[in-house]
């Protein structure tokens, strides 16, 4: 990555003066630490500091007097792109992204160059609004000038929401393997699809993204285009291509014009050949605020409150793309801040889905000897202060990992149950002694994802009736109203549903017709007090557990949905969709 114009004067002044995100001292060791290892000032101080690199942008641009825009491929407009061949918005590294009357909206990784902008000027015409954005943003955009992409996207804003997007190619007029999966890979990268799925059919072999936690079909594609697309696939990811009858993992890396795709494939025999699943991760260092991941301002509390004790166990439960990485990760990023870098936090995960700064992460490694239970095994000769371990799958591994957190150390993992107070049960099954599972635990957190409406067309909507006498038929019904009451989310009064309006998107080309944009977090927060630790010690079921937590306070997953659905952020089918 390309480092921004930025003076070491202007950072200084920005994050030890007027922010005082670093002291002096701080300041001068990420000076050096840049000048040693060659890289950007602006990398350097976020690294050293921990410093989310979008916070950054954004402080940077207010300084500057400018404008700071985290560029979606939504906010793009086909005739501004237009405006500037893209040769030339590659070899600057801008692109324009909205064109009004007389003035031109140009997100730019160097908005301060008025060469630059003098020239866009002079051809175009038009007057330049220059923005500040990420570079892999822009990277992101470029791929907007490829017609294929363009075709695909358009076709999936234009068609009914009951009809999925399909781009159809038949025969083999797709071209050979290679432009065909970067056409898909494409799409992905523009989409910011999290899964791709290759799914061969009978008289077909369909294609599906999993774009804001949904499925979307882009293509369907002839039989005889399977194979060869699927040994390319196979090819690029190191896996045996004689090898049809049983499942392999590989992964591959790509290169889509400077946006870098770090790509996870697994395959599967299935009656008409190899179905494939392709995990995809842009290869862009991930700094997540803890505050961003909306969290209430009760839960951020007690989040924050149990991550910053010096030694216990904090959990995150939750199925597959729930996005447990996320909030692990803007964990690890806060207690670095918190702790101003004094502490050793060291990882293993199964992969390294985003680079964390200051962070020894190591990824498992079976064939070496690294799995769970020994790389952590391992971790622990490392002096270690806070661990996390991508995942508890085993008894050995929660053993160790009880073990550390008994120690002095503080540990941080994910695991698979259906709620939080879930986690108890799940571990006491796997092995672990009640005395040592009650001495460590802390908290556990549950979570699930739901799309969120999209902003630019959401409406208000009265809600409909069959869905209000599900809330109300819920057994949970009073006590969930209670505490929305408490949080002023709904009138108090006999009857809070009374004249109650919810919100819903109408679908714009924003966001594909559909009417969500992005998704966010419905969190659930189990805090482990002196009765917890009794209950666990005594051995205690789930339910019994769950009904003292609930009675002391805890917010259930759902009712924190339904809280984010009544204030416009989701929709309670939504809420009824994974939170139930």
């Amino acid at each position: 990555m390309a480092g921004l114009r930025v003076t070491e004067d202007e950072l200084r002044a920005l994050l030890v003066t007027r922010l005082e995100t670093l002291d002096e001292g701080e300041f001068e060791k990420a000076r050096r630490m840049a000048a040693r290892h060659r890289i950007p000032l602006e990398r350097a101080v976020v690294e050293r500091g921990r410093i989310p690199f979008g916070f950054l942008l954004k402080e940077l641009a207010e300084s500057w007097g400018l404008s700071f825009i985290d560029l979606k491929v939504s906010d793009v407009k086909l005739n501004a792109l237009r405006t500037l061949p893209e040769e030339y918005a590659r070899a600057h590294t801008l692109v324009p992204f909205e064109l009004s009357e007389s003035q031109l909206k140009v997100a730019m990784w160097d908005p301060r160059d008025r060469r630059i902008i003098d020239e866009i000027q002079r051809k175009t015409g038009f007057r330049v609004v220059p923005y500040l954005t990420p570079e892999a943003a822009i990277r992101r955009a470029h791929l907007l000038y490829k017609e294929n992409v363009r075709a695909m996207l358009e076709r999936s804003s234009t068609d009914e929401a009951v009809s999925p997007p399909l781009p159809r190619h038949a025969g083999q007029d797709d071209g050979p393997a290679v432009e065909l999966l970067n056409r898909i890979l494409e799409y992905a990268a523009v989409t910011r699809a999290s899964d791709i799925h290759i799914e061969p059919y009978e008289l077909e072999t369909l294609v599906r993204c999993r774009i804001d936690g949904v499925l979307q079909e882009i293509m369907s594609l002839s039989p005889q285009v399977h194979p060869p697309l699927v040994s390319r696939i196979k090819i690029l990811s190191g896996m045996r291509i004689d090898e049809q009858r049983a499942p392999q993992d590989g992964r591959f890396e790509i290169d889509l014009g400077g946006l870098k795709l770090d790509s996870r494939v697994s395959s599967l025999p299935t009656q008409w050949g190899e179905k494939l699943v392709i995990r995809v991760l842009a290869k862009e260092m991930l700094l997540v605020d803890l505050e961003g991941l909306g969290l209430s301002g009760a839960d951020y509390e007690i989040v924050l409150r149990n991550i910053l004790r010096p030694f216990g166990m904090v959990l995150i439960t939750g199925p597959t793309g729930s996005g447990k990485s996320t909030t692990l990760y803007a964990m690890l990023m806060r207690l670095g801040i918190e702790r101003q870098n004094v502490v050793n936090i060291s990882t293993i995960e199964d992969p390294l889905e985003y680079t964390l700064p200051r962070i020894n992460q190591t990824p498992l490694n079976p064939a070496g000897g690294i799995d769970f239970s020994t790389g952590l095994r391992a971790l622990l000769r490392q002096d270690p202060d806070i661990i996390m371990v991508g995942e508890i799958r085993d008894r050995e591994t929660a053993e160790i990992a009880v073990r550390a957190a008994l120690v002095g150390r503080l540990l941080l993992s994910t695991l698979h149950t259906n709620d939080a107070t879930g986690a108890v049960p799940r571990l006491l099954d796997m092995g672990v002694e009640p005395f040592l599972l009650a001495s460590t635990l802390s908290l556990v957190v549950a979570q699930r994802l739901v799309r969120r409406i999209c902003v630019g067309c959401r409406t208000s909507v009265t809600p409909d009736g069959s869905l209000l006498k599900a809330l109300r038929a819920r057994p949970d019904f009073d006590e969930t109203m209670r505490v929305l009451q408490q949080q002023g989310v709904v009138s108090r009064g006999d009857d809070p549903l009374s004249g109650l309006r919810l919100f819903r998107g109408k679908g714009c080309p924003q966001c594909g017709g559909s009417g969500f944009k992005g998704r966010l977090a419905v969190f659930e927060l189990f805090e482990v007090d002196d009765q917890i630790r009794g209950m666990v010690m005594e051995r205690r079921d789930a339910a019994a557990m769950r009904g003292a937590a609930i009675a002391k306070g805890m917010k259930t997953m759902f009712q924190d949905g339904v809280a984010k659905a009544l204030l416009g952020e989701s929709t309670l089918e939504e809420v009824f969709r994974v939170a139930l």
